[in-house]
């Protein structure tokens, strides 16, 4: 019954306080307005891709076993970690010289009569709601101050002509913006189950996130085969020159037993019958050696020419149609359902307190 009638109370509590309560989701809502307005309009871009790489790695077997069998080690000319697997594609898109060619990619912007790179569209034409740059000033302002101080991008160590006095890579205050934009907006994510790849891409038009978005696949697709091509040929160089090199061993083979032969025409001893096996052994191995390397030469050169990575396109990055943010339902009902949560935790802590001090006084 106590319970009953406890529950009875806080619910007419909270019925008798519904007017403070309301006020505070007003409150909340009003807040949650200010949200959507200091928040800048994006538009988010999509791809989708699946990886399928032919190893073909058969012959780089074949090629291993054989080096093997011989006493050489290949060491990291063979090696598969020159590839650029999908578990780093996330660690290559924040990489410097990729957001550095996705800033420098013409696009296309609706109020501009000309294609404009990300790069400059930031420097010129960009310019910020004045509720984006309120909120800047207001609530991102300890971190503006932050970048005050770290001096991100500054020019160290470039010339009075703009060019380097060494060959490290420097970035420009703009480039330093726009490369942090870059982190921010461009997305990679990997689903292990189907090997699908996603590059989500916000940008503040549809058209330039579906151009972003499409940009960055050309460019992930571009390294990995660059980079598959490059193994491919670090394959043929060193089975070129294996090649020469077991060319000169089964020439020098052939002609020592060729000689042996022409001077002992008639076999007679044993010493010479023996000689003669030991050189037609050699003989033997240099001529299978060699005719296996020319097999792996040719399967070389072929692997130049065809060893790509195969990515199949699931989804192009369509022009989107409706803002990815701000949502305005959404922002506003979460900022009033948490309105009212406060609003009931204010009546019944203040209801609480007021029967606190209640029983304090009657005690004393």
């Amino acid at each position: 019954m106590n319970d009953e009638i406890n529950l009875i109370e806080v619910a007419r509590t909270l019925w008798n306080s519904r007017r403070k309560i309301l006020i505070i989701m007003l409150a909340f809502g009003v807040f949650g307005l200010f949200v959507v307005l200091v928040t800048p309009v994006e538009y988010t871009a999509k791809t989708i891709m699946v990886s399928r790489s032919d190893s073909k790695t058969s012959g780089t077997g074949n090629l291993n076993g054989l080096a093997a069998m011989m006493g050489i080690d290949l060491g990291l000319s063979m090696s598969a970690g020159s590839e650029l697997k999908p578990i780093d594609y996330p660690e290559f898109i924040k990489s410097l010289p990729f957001q550095k060619r996705l800033m420098y990619t013409s696009l296309t912007w609706e109020h501009l009569s000309k294609p404009v790179t990300l790069h400059e569209y930031y420097a010129k034409y960009y310019k910020p709601e004045f509720f984006v740059v309120v909120r800047r000033y207001t609530i991102g302002l300890p971190g503006e101050i932050a970048g005050w101080f770290t001096g991100n991008g500054k020019d160290t160590g470039v010339g009075k002509a703009g060019i380097p006095d060494d060959s490290l890579v420097y970035l420009t205050n703009p480039e330093q913006r726009v490369r942090g934009v870059l982190t921010k907006k461009v997305k990679l994510t990997l689903n292990p189950k189907n090997n699908f790849i996603t590059i989500t891409v916000r940008a503040p038009e549809a058209k330039a996130a579906a151009q972003l978005a499409n940009k960055a696949r050309e460019l992930l697709q571009e390294k990995d085969t660059e980079l598959k091509i490059l193994k491919a040929k670090q394959t043929l160089q060193f089975t070129q020159g294996l090649y020469e090199e077991k060319k000169k061993e089964f020439s020098l083979a052939q002609e020592r037993l060729s000689q042996f032969r022409d001077r002992n025409v008639n076999l007679g001893s044993e010493m010479a019958k023996n000689e003669e096996a030991q050189l037609n052994s050699e003989y033997q191995i240099a001529f299978s050696v060699y005719n296996e390397m020319a097999k792996q030469l040719e399967n070389a050169k072929i692997r130049v020419k065809e060893d790509t990575p195969i990515f199949s396109i699931i989804e192009e990055a369509a022009v989107p149609n409706v803002k990815s943010q701000p949502q305005l339902e959404k922002i506003l009902l979460i900022w009033l359902f948490l309105g009212g949560v406060v609003g009931f935790v204010w009546v019944l802590a203040a209801r609480f307190l007021r029967e606190a001090r209640k029983q304090w006084a009657e005690k004393l």
